[in-house]
């Protein structure tokens, strides 16, 4: 083992353990972690459908994908993780559910580029909510030593919501089209994918209702008595452990571009590259998002949870560092073959690996006071979504528009991302080993000393 590689055998875990009623909230939290995505993904499915209709170009639809979602979604993060350190958090996960839901379906309204960028910026804001308060609630439910393998838990709704918005989503595309323009009282006349919209948006008004059937559990680890501290007591702490905070927003930051510019061009470039029609290109991704990307999130959690208990307290970042070389290498391969079973094969990997947003904040979790989580995952939210959700899809439409200049390139533009931000990723989190070995072993201190 190298000496960069600092192993506290001895030092003592907090005596945090699983209180009654926390598989149920984490059962409920993937639930709606899977609506969250599949109403955010499903777009990605009718990107030509969509830009026929309302007559966008790559570049549009990447702001659609992308800007339009992360603008909204960065400024309610902030605000929301505030309540969050303050407020009971069930009724604040209630009314993010229900607006996003009703914005979603909202996106079957509209009629052009900027009703359609409205309707996904109010579901952005909507969508803020939810992890603020399951990142806050996640320390008081399990103790440290499991706190990642429970949230990657969380992610498997994030790849169920993936992998729904893939197979029901064209199975629902294709029920839509064999129906064709439907009209429906007041709303009017619906093309296909406009009533996809709507279908998928509508029951999280039911499923949202449902944090109101489990009680809120107590908060744990508080540096002091009380609702929280203002936002600069907050910026002070980031400022103390500002090398950490540094590589590990940034870090996990430039891996989100790489994997929001993937997962929302890869439909449409299986259909450009190979002539794929959406039923074929649905299933075999469905498969692959669904299964295997829960396979690797809970792996990769087991994996840096077993490390941690060990001793070896940089396991999140080490085994992240590890994940953005493995990638990088392969998302280049991917868009050098021509057989479309081959490039199933390549990503298959890269869509099982991708999900490290449960070790990301299962670090933040155990490094941060109780009354800075909301406000701390907050802020990681909106470097994440500014530069993943918000430029990722976006600077891939931009490549193929302005500098290849022709939509059959879109290959190109993705392997470009995997060559250059996948591995810069990499670096950053490389730099963040010592700091966040010394972050975790102050943040022990801290709960020891507060009994």
């Amino acid at each position: 083992m190298s000496k960069s590689a600092t192993v506290n055998p001895t030092l003592p875990t907090p005596s945090l353990g699983t209180l009654p009623g926390a598989w149920r909230w984490l059962s409920l939290f993937v639930l709606l972690s899977a609506l969250s995505v599949l109403d955010r993904h499903v777009l990605t499915l009718m990107v030509d459908p969509i830009k026929q209709d309302l007559g966008l170009s790559d570049f549009q639809i990447g702001v659609l994908q992308g800007l339009a979602f992360a603008i909204f979604f960065s400024a309610a993060s902030l605000p929301l993780g505030w309540l969050v350190d303050r407020y009971p958090r069930r009724p604040i996960i209630w009314l993010g559910v229900t607006v996003w839901s009703l914005f979603t379906a909202a996106c079957g309204l509209a009629v052009n580029f900027i009703s359609l960028m409205a309707a996904r910026m109010g579901s952005a804001a909507g969508e803020a909510a939810l992890s603020p308060a399951a990142n806050s609630m996640f320390p008081d439910l399990f103790k440290p030593s499991r706190l990642a393998l429970a949230m990657a838990f969380m992610l498997i709704g994030t790849n169920l919501g993936s992998g729904l918005s893939l197979a029901v989503g064209g199975k629902v595309i294709t029920f839509a089209e064999n129906l064709g323009t439907v009209a429906l009282p007041v709303v009017g006349e619906l093309r296909p994918w406009q009533l996809v919209f709507i279908i998928t948006g509508l029951p999280g008004l039911f499923f949202g209702a449902l944090v109101f059937a489990l009680r809120e559990p107590a908060r744990r680890g508080r540096l002091h008595e009380s609702k929280g501290p203002v936002f600069s007591e907050t910026l002070q702490f980031i400022a103390a452990n500002r090398a950490f905070f540094t590589a590990h927003f940034l870090g996990f930051g430039l891996l989100s571009v790489t994997g929001w510019a993937f997962m929302s061009w890869m439909p449409v470039y299986m259909m450009r590259a190979f002539g794929w029609s959406i039923a074929q290109v649905t299933e075999p991704l469905a498969l692959i998002t669904g299964v295997g990307a829960t396979v690797g999130t809970l792996a990769c959690g087991w994996l840096v949870d077993r490390m941690f208990a060990r001793g070896l307290t940089d396991a999140h970042l080490r085994v992240c560092v590890a994940i953005t070389f493995a990638i990088a290498v392969l998302g280049v391969a991917a868009f050098r073959v021509d057989d479309p079973h081959m490039f199933l094969l390549l990503i298959t990997p890269i869509v099982s690996f991708l999900g490290t947003g449960a070790v990301a904040m299962a670090a933040l979790q155990i490094v941060a006071p109780n009354e800075m989580r909301g406000q701390i995952s907050a802020m990681f939210l909106l470097v994440i979504s500014g530069l993943g959700v918000g430029m990722g899809p976006m600077i891939v439409g931009a490549l193929t528009d302005f500098v290849f200049g022709d939509e059959a390139r879109l290959g190109e533009s993705l392997s470009l991302i995997f060559a250059i931000v996948a591995p810069a990723s990499g670096v950053v989190m490389w730099l963040g080993l010592r700091p966040m070995r010394k972050a975790v072993d102050t943040a022990r201190l801290r709960v020891q000393g507060n009994g």
